[in-house]
């Protein structure tokens, strides 16, 4: 990762980076659990770092990871593209934040060497260009991976069928079922199934994921949904999370 770091530091080479993209996104193909995970983290790592943070990028993390066969690269690539708020780094830095005000703290008043006095220049600037990385982040949130799908009608639909038909672990099945409720949101998409689908989640023994439920539905929920789609999640909640006979958080949660 730091060597192409480095190696695109002034300008992206784009013939190097094609092959090596290329090499990387079939170790992500491969059946091996090992050599797909080690090859997911890398391309989330680059992209994370602005190196390869492109449509192909993006895509690939998709149709080799969220689509691979093995459930924790699933539950990997799943997850890169949940998170709604990236923070891009640029370059690494040992000094946090906190190092740098126990710094000023601690040398406040006191006479500093020249050693010293450089340290603490070097702990400021880490701090300042934490904050720049933060501000950055906050910027760019409006384009995030999940934006930036080729297909999110055709991916919605491929991950829709893969979750029907999967034995996975109840946690995998999940962040499957948020991505797609987070497609369906984010681009307006129109999959009728996935509605009567997630009712058997309000079902669940595991009561302490229904608010994660709900916010699933809520998300999937758009203007161009039809209403009676709608209607027999409403009316499950009602009968299920709004009676005498619930718990108050779950009463609370489905109000």
């Amino acid at each position: 990762v730091k060597d192409l770091k480095d190696l695109n530091k002034k300008a992206k080479n784009q013939n190097v980076n094609k092959k090596l993209q290329n090499f990387i996104l079939s170790l992500l193909q491969d059946p091996n659990e090992d050599a797909a995970k080690r090859a997911l983290n890398v391309m989330i790592e680059l992209y994370k770092r602005c190196v390869w943070n492109d449509e192909k990028t993006v895509n690939a993390i998709w149709t080799g990871g969220v689509l691979h066969s093995n459930p924790k690269v699933v539950a990997a690539a799943c997850r890169f593209f949940l998170i709604l708020d990236y923070e891009y780094k640029s370059e690494s830095s040992e000094t946090t934040e906190e190092d740098a005000a126990d710094l000023l703290k601690h040398h406040k008043g006191s006479k500093l060497t020249k050693a010293k006095k450089a340290y603490l220049e070097r702990a400021i600037k880490s701090q300042k260009r934490k904050q720049a990385r933060k501000n950055q982040s906050t910027q760019r949130t409006d384009f995030l991976p999940i934006d930036t799908l080729y297909d999110p009608q055709n991916y919605a639909e491929r991950l829709f069928s893969k979750l029907k038909k999967s034995n996975d672990k109840y946690e995998v099945k999940l962040l499957m079922l948020r991505l797609v409720s987070r497609l369906i949101g984010r681009h307006n998409l129109i999959i009728l199934q996935f509605y009567q689908f997630i009712l058997r989640y309000l079902n669940s023994h595991q009561k302490d994921k229904i608010g994660e439920i709900f916010a699933m539905i809520i998300e999937s929920c758009h203007e161009l949904v039809p209403p009676e789609e709608i209607k027999p999640i409403t009316e499950k909640i009602i009968n299920n999370y709004i009676t005498e006979y619930c718990q108050n958080q779950h009463i609370t949660v489905g109000i």
